[in-house]
């Protein structure tokens, strides 16, 4: 575990942005009258970044709101079940933020080992939360799979790579106390939608990179063992060339990493921050769900789906078939393709935990 988090002094002022004093004056000349001077431009610039990064939150908070009882009424959840699943909320999987880094947990009892699934919620990278998740730990619960549902942390507090770390992190404590919640340290699963879908592909992605753990100073201390993958985010350029309704696409951006989209190119992460760059035949297999018609991930999942065939890494997909089922689709239950969609990923799940699937 790195000391990257724990030696900063976070505070509740870090949760506005501090702007480079040299990005302001490039800023300023390209688009700023020339009379204004730097501190006002610094001043304006702070302004933008804060309310790009606010309006976001915004929005997919109001997401998280309108959609929670149809996220969290799982329909394969009844009399006969809901009984069955156990649930110990709020644990503390790191002290490194203690209010931030908590985890609930679903389990069906079994005297038998249970592959685990760490399921990493979305949100733009600066909402939502475990609590949205319910449904779905449930459906993963009764399917037989012990469920770690987390928080990690989010902007504009937090950003990259912090986050990834804290998540590292949830994957470790897993691993470690695989005794204590009786299962199977070997088949370990990341799950992950939107935001929490990029995550959830960046974890996999230490499988690929052993540099990685140099680079950040921390890494999983095991192999994960599939992915599943929901409308995530994998290829940062892909979003700063689409268009997006309310014009998210820069707060995404600052949200992710702090910085503006239009300087990307300079981001000194840039290089280990982008899914599919870092992807290769030793990405764990793979279950993802897309939509064509993504109006938040437009294009996403068929960039990812063919960069997995182009190295070999193994996948399986279900692609949405009408023109309403958008973003993250199938965490609403409904429909046609939803129910396609979570029935051929657990499918897939348990398949690939009871070595049905040849690799």
């Amino acid at each position: 575990m790195g000391k990257k988090i724990s030696d900063k002094k976070k505070t509740e002022a870090s949760t506005e942005f501090t702007v480079d004093y040299s990005d302001i004056v490039e800023f300023g000349k390209s688009v700023v009258p020339s009379k204004l001077d730097t501190s006002q431009l610094v001043i304006q610039e702070q302004k933008r970044r804060n309310s790009k990064v606010q309006n976001a939150r915004l929005l997919f908070r109001a997401i998280d709101i309108l959609f929670y009882s149809p996220q969290n009424s799982c329909p394969y959840i009844n009399k006969s079940n809901i009984g069955t699943v156990s649930v110990i909320p709020d644990i503390l999987y790191s002290d490194v933020e203690p209010t931030v880094c908590r985890l609930d947990f679903y389990r069906v009892e079994s005297e038998k080992k249970q592959p685990a699934i760490l399921l990493i919620h979305g949100g733009g990278f600066t909402a939502g939360d475990k609590k949205y998740r319910k449904g779905r730990a449930q459906f993963f619960a009764i399917n037989g799979f012990s469920v770690f549902c987390v928080n990690y942390g989010l902007a504009p507090k937090y950003h990259f790579p912090d986050p990834l770390e804290h998540i590292v992190s949830a994957a470790n404590y897993i691993h470690d106390h695989a005794d204590e919640y009786n299962i199977d340290p070997d088949r370990i699963f990341v799950d992950g939608d939107s935001a929490g879908g990029y995550y959830a592909a960046m974890v996999a992605a230490f499988n690929c990179n052993p540099r990685l753990g140099e680079v950040f100073g921390f890494a999983p201390k095991f192999r994960i063992f599939g992915a599943l993958l929901n409308c995530g985010v994998y290829d940062m350029q892909t979003v700063l060339n689409t268009k997006y309704p309310f014009d998210i696409a820069d707060g995404v951006i600052l949200s992710l990493t702090g910085i503006s989209g239009r300087d990307f190119e300079s981001y000194s992460h840039k290089e280990v921050c982008v899914p599919i760059e870092l992807v290769n035949k030793d990405f764990p297999p793979t279950f993802m769900v897309y939509s064509k018609n993504d109006a938040f991930c437009k294009g996403q999942g068929e960039i990812m789906q063919r960069k997995l065939e182009e190295v070999g890494a193994y996948c399986e997909y279900y692609v949405s078939r009408h023109g309403m089922s958008n973003h993250c689709f199938s965490l609403t239950w409904k429909g046609e393709d939803a129910t396609a969609a979570n029935e051929l990923m657990i499918s897939f799940a348990k398949r690939l935990s009871n070595d049905k699937i040849k690799l």
